[in-house]
């Protein structure tokens, strides 16, 4: 082992992944805008970039990355080198399989291999770390590769950035390897701000991964090739297939395949296997569809217009304007979001915002605004109201507001009710992300996760509850 040549072609380093290390890489891209994993494992060595790799459930990250942390530790040596999970499990998964590499080159390995560290003889130090601030802060290496970091926290993530640190010998560099399956979780944005294929951009996040290059490849980059004795018309993959298995390479058995999609439902298959987007099967309003309910509609001086508005600081403050059309049709026609600035502020872009010819009717607000600041002694509502807003607000329960907002999306009969401008790009992607928790996640199952989408749903919320609530009279009877 310790004779061998680092590869300086493509080729080499596929017939060494395969001789040294028993691993077949599949060289094929088959969806368009997709990479095939040989792509990650010449970027990982060749390049050391930080890498973003996008890939189903099964599509061999685990042991890709294995391969290149093997690589990285003969050849890039001396060399020091950390694998985070999004649980210790899954780092532990990673270990093994670099363990089980080196059960057949023991002369690579400097001491004991234990579950937490690993040695080698080439000056290489492999650390397997728990999924906390306090692991990851003040580590000084080349390389970082995160598993599964859509499980990650977020502020583990933050930390991460400020690890690496060049030699030599290796340039510090990150990879994440993750399926992505929660909608507004961090490998959705992860995969939004590198620049990935995705319907629309969750809200919120960190910052653009500039930096970072983003490979993605499917179940159709790994899927074995299939029997041409195989009837496609017989094959429950034919629908999302189209052929493509009769050209794989890969190493996913075909009939594992299909017992899969058996017992998944579409949307589980579509996210964890095509990698086609989050899960929507967690979405708060699954009736959403862009292609129903967002259109360029126009502006009508004549129709009677409303803003509603939910407060926010450190979070933003949000101002959706929005008209109703004669014959009860609810059009958001822009939204106002903003952060960290003060109510008088916002209150003056908000007026300067306001469309000439369609005078606002009222301006709908959030009940706590009505609450009192300690430090100036005004509510938000009595603010605005000085600045030239008068607001209304109404109490109400959270399912009050969002079943009024799924009727208008999906009324029993007849068309959408509720449609949104094209421009208003962040309450579009709100209507895509606004979640649940997923099963075993920490919250209340049957409350949406406040994580930055709630924001724009909850003014489009106020605005259903004041105009469309139904306003019961109680008469008291004379006994």
């Amino acid at each position: 082992m310790s004779s061998l040549s680092a590869p300086s072609t493509r080729q080499e380093l596929a017939q060494l992944a395969e001789t040294a290390f028993g691993i077949r890489v599949p060289d094929q891209a088959i969806c368009p805008h997709h990479s095939s994993p040989m792509d990650y494992l010449a970027a990982s060595f060749f390049g050391q970039d930080d890498l973003l790799i996008w890939a189903n459930r099964g599509g061999g990250k685990t042991s890709l990355a294995a391969v290149a942390t093997m690589l990285d530790a003969i050849f890039r040596a001396p060399i020091d080198i950390r694998v985070l999970g999004g649980s210790f499990d899954q780092s532990d998964r990673l270990a093994d399989a670099i363990r089980g590499m080196l059960d057949k080159h023991e002369d690579l390995v400097k001491g004991r291999k234990t579950r937490t560290r690993i040695k080698l003889t080439t000056g290489a130090d492999i650390r397997m770390l728990p999924q906390s601030q306090m692991a990851v802060r003040g580590q000084h290496v080349q390389k970082i590769r995160c598993d599964e970091v859509d499980l990650f926290d977020p502020d583990v993530w933050r930390a991460v950035q400020f690890v690496t640190q060049s030699r030599q010998s290796a340039r510090g560099s990150i990879e994440v390897l993750s399926t992505l399956h929660r909608p507004g979780g961090l490998m959705h944005q992860l995969v939004a701000q590198a620049g990935g294929a995705l319907d629309f951009p969750p809200v919120g996040g960190a910052s653009p991964l500039a930096g970072f290059k983003l490979l993605q490849w499917c179940l159709w980059e790994v899927i074995e090739r299939c029997d041409p004795n195989r009837q496609c018309q017989d094959c429950l993959l034919e629908e999302d297939c189209h052929g493509a298995a009769r050209r794989g390479r890969g190493y996913f058995r075909i009939d594992d395949a299909v017992a899969i999609k058996a017992r998944s439902s579409k949307a589980a298959w579509d996210a964890e296997m095509l990698c086609r987007g989050p899960h929507r099967e967690y979405l708060v309003f699954p009736e959403f569809e862009s292609a129903r309910h967002v259109t360029a509609v126009e502006w009508h001086d004549g129709w009677p217009t409303y803003r509603a508005i939910d407060f926010g600081y450190r979070n933003p403050l949000v101002c959706l304007w929005i008209q109703l059309s004669p014959d009860g049709r609810v059009m958001v026609m822009d939204e106002y979001i903003r952060t960290r600035l003060p109510l008088g502020k916002h209150a003056a872009a908000i007026l300067q915002r306001d469309r000439s010819g369609c005078p606002v009717v009222m301006t709908y607000v959030d009940p706590a605004g009505r609450q009192k600041e300690s430090t100036s002694g005004q509510a938000c509502t009595e603010l605005l109201a000085a600045a030239g807003i008068p607001c209304v607000s109404r109490a109400s329960t959270l399912a009050e507001g969002m079943e009024l907002i799924r009727a208008a999306l999906a009324p029993a009969t007849g068309e959408p009710t509720l449609l949104i401008h094209p421009r208003c790009t962040a309450l579009i992607s709100s209507f895509n992300t606004y979640h649940y928790p997923p099963p075993g996640a920490q919250g209340e199952a049957d409350r949406p996760v406040k994580d930055g989408p709630d924001h724009l749903i909850d003014a489009l919320r106020y605005f259903f509850i004041n105009r469309f609530r139904p306003r019961i009279a109680i008469q008291r009877g004379a006994y």
